[in-house]
């Protein structure tokens, strides 16, 4: 199954892969994963980004919904190898409280609820990466209508989240979760395709995010069961 991706379309559709990918996996997920990342095949030019798409979609198209679901707990539940709460790299327990609460604020400030791959708490890699989709939807919007002053205010939002949360942990997720992946491929595919975004969507903007540091793997995910918005 392929999708048409229309000019304007692809950082969404990346964004939108990614919160797919790692988010808890569900029926549909390895379809919805195959059919964008066909898609982005068609229109990617970055020569890493089109390597690990092709890997995500040879990944996807041969494992099955219980191994990913395995692979999936074996990296982000249990012992957490990888956490994928932003909260979990930010060492201020203060912090991590108020981090999380500015990611929701940005959420209600658009309207977003956690209708998306994953109904976590606000922090949650899937809800942040189907936030920035969110975003880059609403611009074509603005787009189509012909408002720039939306056009304008969703950019710099966009920028202020990737600056603020995204662009500070991401690049450490997804690095992280490529070195724990190990024959989990689709995984370590996907790792490859979300940094090689990151990275290209900092340097497109001019972001220097201060990263969060490294954190060790956890017996747990800190007993979180906030929900998104």
């Amino acid at each position: 199954m392929t999708v048409a991706v229309q000019p304007g379309v692809g950082i969404a559709a990346a964004w939108r892969l990614l919160s797919l990918g790692f988010a808890p996996p569900r029926d549909e997920t390895l379809e919805e994963i195959e059919a964008l990342a066909e898609a982005l095949l068609e229109v990617e030019s970055d020569p890493l980004a089109v390597d690990a798409l092709a890997a995500a979609l040879s990944a996807a198209r041969e494992t099955d919904h219980e191994s990913v679901g395995i692979q999936y707990q074996r990296l982000f539940g249990g012992s957490v190898r990888v956490s994928p709460y932003e909260g979990s790299y930010e060492l201020d327990p203060i912090r991590q409280g108020r981090q999380m609460a500015d990611v929701a604020a940005f959420y209600r400030a658009f309207g977003a609820e956690a209708h998306g791959p994953v109904a976590e708490r606000p922090d949650h890699v899937g809800c942040e990466l189907e936030f920035l989709s969110y975003l880059e939807l609403r611009k074509l919007s603005a787009a189509d209508a012909g408002s720039e002053a939306d056009g304008a205010l969703l950019e710099g939002i966009t920028a202020s989240f990737l600056e603020d949360h995204a662009g500070r942990w991401l690049p450490t997720f997804f690095g992280d979760t490529y070195e724990a992946a190990g024959n989990a491929l689709l995984y370590r595919a996907l790792a490859a395709f979300g940094s090689s975004v990151v990275r290209s969507e900092l340097e497109r903007r001019e972001l220097e995010p201060s990263p969060l540091p490294r954190r060790r793997p956890r017996s747990s995910v800190e007993g979180d069961t906030i929900d998104c918005g």
